[in-house]
């Protein structure tokens, strides 16, 4: 069976549950390669129609003023809703094993502990990439940030 790379945002609080349970239950919002990310970048090839959906997960967790914290997660496509027809890379999936975590990718804001403002149209945040081996330091640098920082725990 295929897989897809999803990008699923987390909460810090989300983050320790991943840490401390190895598991979060879905359904989880995620995005995704899908149609209309292929659609907007038709001269593409995998790996920038990846880095758009990453981006656009990054970029929906700043706007929302939290802090930017996601996991790469490998599923297989029957535990991906891709909404086929969507006008961007959202997409539902379900529960999200540790194992199944490939990366973390973690927004400035988190690793300096300061505000990040959302680029203009066409820039770019700035992401640090983080093995799954630690996901200790990523938990001890969101629990840096302190209480605001975890609206949806």
């Amino acid at each position: 069976m295929t897989t897809v790379r999803c990008y699923v945002p987390l909460s810090p609080g989300q983050l320790e549950t991943l840490r401390t349970e190895r598991r979060l239950a879905g359904p989880l919002a995620a995005t995704a390669v899908t149609a209309a990310v292929r659609g907007a970048l038709p001269t593409g090839d995998a790996e920038e129609w990846e880095y758009a959906a990453l981006q656009e997960a990054a970029a929906g967790q700043a706007s929302g003023g939290a802090p930017v914290i996601l996991a790469a997660v490998d599923l297989t496509e029957d535990r991906v809703d891709l909404q086929d027809g969507g006008e961007d890379a959202s997409v539902t999936v379900g529960d999200v094993d540790l194992p199944r975590v490939a990366a973390l990718h973690v927004g400035d804001d988190v690793v300096t502990g300061g505000a990040v403002s959302l680029p203009s149209a066409g820039e770019e945040l700035e992401l640090s990439w983080y093995d799954t081996t630690e996901i200790g330091h990523v938990v001890e640098l969101a629990r840096a940030l302190g209480p605001r920082s975890d609206p949806g725990a």
